[in-house]
């Protein structure tokens, strides 16, 4: 079975990157830890800055829900709505 390779795009409220960022750093940090995560990067925009991306590669969708169900992505998406301009795409997918 392919990796699973998940990709979440949001746009930040002017005035709230910096928690953002502090937001999304956090969870990246603990979801390198995990015993599925083969990468998990965080990205913004370099012409739209409202924008950030995550881009993770997990071993099976089972590890990926493992991953969601934790304490630190339950916290990240607990607090980061008022945050957000809209809420996020989350998209899931696989190499062929």
């Amino acid at each position: 079975m392919a990796d699973l390779i998940v990709i979440a795009r949001a746009r930040v409220q002017p005035g709230r990157e910096s928690e953002l960022e502090a937001a999304l750093q956090t969870v990246a940090a603990a979801s390198r830890t995990e015993a599925g995560c083969v990468v998990y990067s965080v990205l913004r925009g370099t012409q739209e800055r409202d924008l950030y991306m995550t881009h993770e590669r997990w071993r099976s969708e089972a590890d990926f829900a493992q991953h969601m169900a934790t304490p630190h992505v339950q916290t990240l998406l607990q607090t980061i709505g008022p945050m957000l301009a809209a809420p996020p795409e989350i998209l899931q997918l696989s190499e062929f």
